[in-house]
């Protein structure tokens, strides 16, 4: 228990370490604190998540004795807590139960770790409005056009191209937000059982990456996020982000969908690569790989094919 324990604290005061350098308003440390959640993961996957739970306090703690504010809850809420959820369902089992064996378990898989990081996204940004600005959407999108404001009037654009970019960019801003935060926490789950199964500590199977399948219910979400768009105030800015959220689970899955077909393939590693050059160089592609993901969650590609050679893990 001492040695977990040590181990939990040192990660906890590592994760709040990343997570303060936000203060300094620098590039650097803009992608310092995108890893603060990765020390509170390798502490949970690797020592259980009551180590990832102790962690995760140990660095609030930290944060609100370090700055005398609430940057303690905020790390808690939007980097520790998240984190520790995410090691406690990755080291669970779940019924899956057959007719040879009605008492079968499995290990949570990782379509619906990827279903859950998405939720909360939606959750987290949800949150973090309703906490800085309550339920007047009025203050809220009047404080992001304040905040963009002020960035554009550094850079020399006209009134009215700068007006127009600035309620463009404030509907954007949590969006993007809710997006950047999937990406960084699929990344930092997937760097820190990477690490863990290196050191020998992981107890569950490396899950076949490729093979991963969302929920199909997840398509109905992304059906009422592409419909409530439209609506305003709270509802249409809640139901743009879980669209965006949506697309972008289901991009990974695309991902995971390509990786799967080019098993084999003499020229797998170019073809992927340009597909991830061209998806996140350009950008708009990454709505075809999600309509990809999409269809085959809806009606299975992947089991149309011939059987697949045997698994690669990436």
């Amino acid at each position: 228990m001492g040695p977990t324990l040590a181990i939990a604290f040192g990660a906890g005061l590592a994760s709040a370490l990343l997570f303060s350098t936000l203060a300094s308003g620098s590039v650097m440390a803009l992608v310092l604190f995108y890893f603060a959640a990765l020390p509170v993961l390798i502490a949970g996957l690797g020592w259980g998540h009551y180590a990832g739970a102790f962690a995760a306090t140990i660095g609030a703690l930290a944060l609100s004795l370090a700055f005398k504010s609430q940057f303690g809850i905020f790390f808690f809420f939007s980097v520790g807590l998240p984190a520790w959820v995410l090691t406690y369902a990755a080291l669970s089992l779940r019924p899956a139960p057959t007719q040879e064996d009605p008492q079968a378990v499995e290990w949570v898989p990782p379509g619906l770790l990827l279903t859950m990081i998405g939720g909360g996204a939606v959750i987290l940004t949800l949150f973090a409005i309703v906490a800085l600005y309550g339920l007047d959407f009025e203050a809220f999108q009047a404080a992001i056009r304040q905040a963009v404001g002020r960035t554009l009037a550094q850079v020399r654009v006209g009134n009215a191209d700068r007006d127009t970019l600035v309620i463009l960019m404030a509907a954007a801003v949590p969006v993007a937000a809710a997006v950047v935060w999937t990406f960084v926490t699929t990344v930092n789950l997937y760097v820190a059982g990477r690490i863990v199964r290196a050191s020998g500590r992981l107890v569950r199977p490396w899950p076949d990456l490729p093979t991963l399948k969302l929920p199909k219910w997840t398509a109905v979400a992304l059906f009422v996020g592409s419909v409530g768009s439209f609506a305003t105030g709270f509802p249409g800015q809640l139901a743009a982000i879980v669209l965006a959220v949506g697309l972008a689970v289901y991009a990974l899955q695309g991902f995971a969908l390509a990786h799967d077909v080019t098993r084999g393939w003499g020229m797998r590693g170019f073809a992927l690569g340009l597909l991830y050059a061209l998806t996140f160089v350009i950008g708009w592609p990454m709505i075809f790989v999600a309509l990809a993901g999409l269809a085959d969650v809806l009606f299975d590609i992947r089991a149309r094919r011939k059987p697949p050679l045997p698994p690669f893990n990436i």
